[in-house]
């Protein structure tokens, strides 16, 4: 799996080519977590994320699909007795409905055939009224600095879609959230993490 293989240098690569977005990122999520709350991230990869969330909340159950990012996420959390790292797919989560209050799933989106499921399941596991945080790297304003999703597709990151910030809005609008908050990450990559109140229930 192109994941496994690259978890070893993925932060790496991260802090070299798009630090700013990546740390940024991190701090902006840890920023919407309670200290009460019990959180779900999905896609955690190598905790970056989860590293800024931990401290913030009462429980964190970080997943990953591959193991290699998990285990360079458990690295990265040892040290957090609140954290739990298990292996998950975010479009089957076995997890009870309402067992949570805030779900993450960072950067997973635009790489999944079937968003719509893992929205259903984001939406299924996390209590009414609270919230599922999706930020999602968007097309950079410049065309020469599209290059490094490309490679990274060519790579075999499997990107099944790219967004731009109006797509990106269109596309969680379209999912029924029109009351999604957005806020945007600078860097040579941007980010939008999209906020959404978990009022929504699927058929």
């Amino acid at each position: 799996m192109f994941w496994d293989r690259v978890a070893p240098l993925y932060d790496a690569f991260e802090n070299t080519v798009n630090r700013a977005s990546y740390e940024g990122t991190a701090l902006a999520v840890g920023q919407m977590i309670g200290p009460g709350d019990e959180v779900l991230e999905c896609a955690c990869g190598t905790g970056a994320i989860s590293a800024a969330i931990a401290p913030a909340c009462a429980r964190l159950v970080a997943t990953d699909y591959s193991d290699g990012m998990l285990a360079q996420a458990r690295k990265k959390l040892a040290k957090r007795s609140n954290v739990t790292v298990e292996q998950a797919d975010i479009t089957a989560l076995p997890y009870a409905d309402d067992s949570f209050d805030v779900a993450v799933a960072g950067n997973v989106i635009h790489l999944l055939p079937d968003p719509v499921q893992a929205l259903r399941e984001l939406a299924r596991v996390v209590r009414p009224g609270g919230m599922i945080i999706l930020p999602t790297y968007v097309e950079p304003p410049k065309r020469r600095q599209g290059m490094i999703p490309a490679l990274l597709a060519r790579l075999g990151a499997g990107f099944e879609r790219r967004f731009t910030p109006a797509s990106y809005r269109a596309f969680v609008e379209g999912m029924g959230y029109a009351e999604a908050r957005y806020r945007v990450v600078r860097g040579r990559i941007p980010c939008v993490i999209a906020v959404l109140p978990n009022r929504k229930r699927w058929d």
